[in-house]
């Protein structure tokens, strides 16, 4: 939508196409193409993994249970869940996810009141730390999809996920399980402490002690005498 349009009459919008479902496709359809140019894969053939539609389906499930608790829109969240990634292939893909979200709901029967509110969550959920002491985000819609977003990142499932990618192709378990044990111990702890609710900030520290018991349990297996 341009600066000059303007947004679809009262009349119109009714005839228009329902939301949820529009985000859903567009979100899958961009998790797709993306998974498609990671794996080397013949025409036709079955991704192995969906990475990203993995990651935006937890992302809303997450958002929906937070906004619960937070006292958030369940609306507002829900739909800038379903697109914070919708232009993850760009550089900045905040920015221009927030652009393409304002367009897509505008076509839908999406509230208009609302639309705004879902373009600057969208906006501020880039990056995967906040700097240490910074005030929650602000609106709690947008603080949400922060926590939602790294939430997702973090727990025995969030391991599972990382280990599906592309990038572990070819890797011994051993190589593997130190990576993770990198990853888990250096960037995710950063995560953990940048959460912005407090629903969040406590599932953050259950889903951290989860994964690092995980590896802690794999690094004694591989420490075990062998038969």
């Amino acid at each position: 939508m341009t600066a000059n349009s303007q947004p679809p009459s009262t009349d119109s919008r009714a005839q228009l196409h329902d939301w949820r479902q529009i985000c859903q496709a567009l979100a899958q359809q961009q998790a797709e193409d993306e998974a498609f140019a990671a794996w080397p894969i013949e025409d036709g053939a079955t991704v192995p993994f969906q990475h990203r539609w993995e990651h935006v389906m937890e992302v809303a499930r997450i958002a929906l249970g937070l906004a619960e608790e937070t006292g958030a829109d369940l609306e507002i969240v829900e739909a800038a869940a379903w697109l914070h990634d919708v232009r993850k292939e760009q550089s900045k893909h905040a920015e221009a996810g927030a652009r393409e979200a304002r367009q897509i709901l505008y076509d839908t029967d999406f509230p208009t009141d609302k639309i705004e509110a879902v373009v600057e969550a969208i906006r501020r959920h880039s990056g995967s730390v906040r700097p240490r002491g910074a005030p929650s985000l602000e609106p709690l819609e947008a603080a949400v999809l922060w926590d939602a977003d790294k939430l997702s990142k973090l727990g025995v499932s969030a391991l599972s996920h990382r280990l599906s990618s592309h990038t572990y192709v070819g890797m011994s378990l051993h190589e593997r399980r130190a990576e993770l044990d990198e990853y888990v111990h250096d960037k995710v702890r950063k995560i953990v402490e940048s959460m912005n609710t407090e629903p969040a900030r406590r599932y953050a520290e259950e889903r951290y002690a989860a994964m690092v018991q995980m590896l802690d349990a794999w690094l004694r297996e591989e420490d075990e005498p062998k038969a």
